[in-house]
């Protein structure tokens, strides 16, 4: 209903690491309502949810089908890190890759580690291009 009385596809929430940024309403939690009484926006929390609410952001996103984690500004050899407790393969079908260009150079050197994290090909793909495709069918790709 929110998609139709919006044109609403999806909602991009999350914190940033630059200085004078607040992140009071950084809390995926906060969501919690939104995410179930609009199971047909796609909910995706920047920066894979960053820092304190890693945690949260993976439980919502395993738990809900209309969650996403963006992966931009984070570093993908720190992803097992970040979401060690979760088991990598099943987190990353939620996955979208981002760039967070111009504040993260080498876009193509974290494609390769993301690679190289030993998920399936199926998986990376996904991650890469098709969950983004998924939740935003006019992209294209």
């Amino acid at each position: 209903m929110a998609r139709q009385a919006w044109n609403l596809d999806d909602v991009t929430v999350g914190t940033s690491s630059f200085p004078g940024s607040r992140t009071r309403f950084g809390d995926p939690a906060l969501l919690l309502d939104d995410i179930e009484d609009f199971p047909d926006v796609q909910f995706v929390f920047a920066h894979g949810g960053r820092g304190w609410w890693y945690d949260t952001a993976a439980f919502l996103a395993l738990s809900k089908p209309n969650v996403w984690l963006d992966l931009a500004g984070l570093p993908p050899k720190k992803l097992p890190e970040y979401y060690s407790r979760f088991g990598l393969p099943r987190l990353a079908t939620k996955w979208i890759f981002g760039t967070d260009w111009p504040g993260v150079p080498g876009a193509s050197r974290n494609v390769a580690a993301l690679r190289e994290l030993g998920l399936p090909a199926d998986t990376v793909r996904a991650v890469l291009s098709g969950n983004a495709a998924k939740i935003s069918p006019g992209l294209g790709v």
